[in-house]
């Protein structure tokens, strides 16, 4: 067992994908309920949920799983100059208490967070690795190439 820090795996493709497919799928079967006022035994709701369950699911995980995106760097200091300043526009914040072991924890404000996750920065010598929500990591390869930063 080695004894270097190693970023937290979120949520794969699947787990992911079930999460919003049940949600889905479970309010839009009882909305079919309420609003269509056909009862769960005629089946009707539940092909809705199960076509809705599966769009959300779908489009659930295209934007919500975790990713991590894998960086050469030639000097820890400018790279984390860099790289606060593009999580800065991005709302993000170092979070102190959160930090262990060598990675980095970003998080915006309590409320904005509800919605938006962390971003985890694991830095060593020869390379940076990100890791946070598929949506969010567009922003962050963004504002990196617009500082200088090579993907």
């Amino acid at each position: 067992m080695t004894d270097e820090p190693t970023l937290p795996a979120g949520p794969s493709f699947g787990l992911t994908f079930l999460y919003y497919f049940c949600g889905t799928a479970l309010l839009t079967t009882l909305l079919a309920v309420k609003t269509l006022g056909i009862g769960l035994d005629t089946g009707l709701p539940n092909q809705y949920g199960l076509v809705f369950g599966v769009l959300g699911g779908l489009m659930g995980a295209l934007v919500n799983r975790s990713t991590t995106l894998t960086l050469p760097i030639s000097s820890r200091k400018t790279f984390r100059r860099e790289l606060d300043a593009a999580l800065a526009e991005m709302g993000y914040t170092e979070d102190p208490d959160a930090s262990a072991e060598g990675i980095l924890v970003y998080r915006r404000p309590f409320i904005r967070q509800l919605l938006s996750g962390r971003i985890y920065v694991l830095i060593t010598d020869k390379q940076a690795q990100i890791s946070s929500r598929k949506i969010h990591m567009g922003g962050v390869k963004k504002r990196l190439e617009a500082n200088g930063i090579r993907l």
